[in-house]
């Protein structure tokens, strides 16, 4: 081959290369894909499933704004400090706002929300998304120890959309979970996480509430009381707390809402009017039967003579006919009398029977038990290690409804 030849073949071939990367320039590839773009097909499947939850379910969410009036109060002395109420007298408490969430269960105006959301406003107002008119809200019923309130707002059923409830026993770790809310007064914001465990209450909410949906869905402020949804649509929770380690107000990882099928479970006696005290909720739930104290409550000579252990609820008393009585659990038959600072006298009994494990979990106070015999099935048992006359012993128990 000459060497002509070879240059022009050379030649021929960076010709050919030069137009090919003229064809190709990332500018006119920008151009050939935003004219070949096609917005629906270009979103993900997850994106297209959460665009559409938010579509058919976002104007269910609701702006809760509260207000409390000017009060006249007066002042809360510590005990021993009442004789000079006299040089205290009453003050004028300043008016307080606040805002949160709630969500539509229904064409006749009900809205779920926290009960802390609303506690003691003397005025309550709601405010649909995309609309710019305020309604005024009123508690119809609540469930204060569950943190759960049931309002009612007479607006057109034209803008009430009511958002399905789920079943939050399906509920399955990992599966996505999208909160909507008013963080921080921002209306309507949506966040997307999935659902992290499922927990024995941790003490984020009150202790009567057995199990809480932990998230890393992002809850702020103002988020409480708005819905969690699964990927269907539907309710599985009411956010409701968060946790930070550093004790700031603000997302970090870990927010909780209530199981929405405990709120389903006191929705009847909500929309009757009932605000349910916390001795409704106790009887409202299986128990086993039994008067207890911690072991906490007995000074160490007390303890290291009737053999109790640190922890754990020491048996004062057994019902007849309980779950307890039935599965052989003893009370007290001993007992001594202490007086405490302020001059009462107390009873303790020594010698019943003290729980330290539920199901595998140790117990050092009532609410610990409470957690786990509320998170049960009906029907199920309850395992529990306990310590007799300074023996380890297991019981199996069926607690039931008692009334």
């Amino acid at each position: 081959m000459s060497m002509r030849k070879s240059l022009i073949g050379v030649l021929g071939v960076a010709l050919l290369a030069a137009v090919v990367f003229t064809l190709y320039t990332p500018a006119a590839q920008a151009t050939s894909d935003k004219l070949a773009f096609d917005p629906p097909a270009a979103y993900l499947e997850n994106e297209r499933n959460t665009i559409a939850i938010v579509d058919a379910y976002g104007d269910g969410v609701v702006y809760v704004a509260v207000a409390t009036a000017p009060k006249v109060v007066q002042p809360n002395l510590p005990p021993g400090f009442e004789q000079f109420a006299p040089f205290f007298g009453p003050y004028l408490e300043p008016p307080r706002k606040g805002t949160g969430s709630g969500f539509v269960i229904d064409k006749d105006g009900y809205i779920l929300t926290n009960y802390h959301v609303v506690e003691g406003a003397d005025e309550i107002t709601v405010k649909f998304h995309n609309s710019p008119e305020t309604y005024k809200a009123k508690v119809v019923g609540s469930v204060p120890p569950l943190d759960l309130a049931l309002l009612k707002v007479d607006a057109p059923k034209s803008i009430l959309r009511p958002i399905p409830l789920g079943d939050s026993d399906k509920i399955r770790v990992g599966q996505k979970a999208i909160a909507i809310g008013n963080p921080f007064g921002l209306e309507f914001s949506v966040t997307e996480g999935i659902v992290s465990a499922i927990r024995n209450n941790p003490g984020a909410e009150s202790s009567l509430i057995p199990q809480l949906i932990q998230t890393d869905a992002a809850i702020n402020p103002g988020n409480s009381g708005g819905p969690l949804l699964d990927s269907r649509g539907e309710v599985i929770g009411i956010n409701a707390a968060i946790i930070n380690p550093n004790g700031i107000p603000q997302f970090a990882g870990i927010g909780f809402a209530i199981p929405i099928n405990l709120a389903k479970q006191y929705l009847p006696e909500m929309k009757a009017g009932k605000q349910i005290t916390e001795e409704d909720v106790i009887k409202n739930n299986p128990r086993l039967g039994v008067t207890v104290l911690p072991a906490q409550y007995f000074p160490d000579k007390v303890r290291e003579r009737y053999q109790i252990p640190d922890h754990g609820l020491v048996i004062q008393e057994v019902e007849k006919g309980s779950p307890a009585e039935k599965a052989g659990l003893k009370g007290a038959e001993n007992f001594i009398y202490l007086q405490t600072p302020n001059g009462d006298v107390i009873e303790l009994g020594v010698d019943g029977d003290v729980i330290i494990e539920a199901n595998g979990k140790p117990i050092y106070g009532i609410n610990d038990l409470r957690s786990i015999l509320f998170s049960l099935k009906p029907g199920e048992a309850v395992t529990l290690k306990i310590i007799r006359h300074g023996k380890e012993k297991t019981v199996k128990v069926v607690p039931q409804v008692l009334h």
